[in-house]
């Protein structure tokens, strides 16, 4: 391993430990990101897809919201504890807020209390 690698490494590393002290409930998507090894067109390719159902929920279509899971699990490559974590900080950054409360409910779970317990 070249000086380089072996620098790259640990500044990987240093990252890592710092991205533990970011509170995900405070700071959603930065926490996110970290926690996912995400760039900005990963960022971005997430929010196509959350935009993807506020379309059709503005449109007043019928939305199987298997259909976001199903969509996150392939463009990223995660499971399902995954796609809860994405759509909790987007939630929680107050972005796509529709979108989440639809999905949650259809999907309840203990990680999604916090949302079905939102009455607006």
């Amino acid at each position: 391993m070249n000086d380089i690698t072996k620098e790259i490494k640990k500044i990987k590393f240093h990252l890592r430990l710092l991205s533990e002290t970011i509170d995900s409930r405070n700071y959603p998507i930065p926490s996110l990101v970290v926690e996912m090894d995400w760039d900005g067109d990963d960022l971005n390719r997430a929010h196509d897809i959350f935009e993807k159902y506020d379309k059709k929920l503005e449109a007043g279509e019928t939305v199987n919201w298997t259909d976001l899971e199903i969509d996150l699990k392939r463009e990223f490559d995660i499971n399902y504890q995954i796609v809860k974590s994405i759509v909790l900080a987007f939630y929680r950054n107050h972005q796509w807020t529709e979108v989440c409360k639809y999905y949650a409910k259809s999907h309840m779970c203990i990680e999604f209390h916090e949302i079905g317990k939102d009455k607006d």
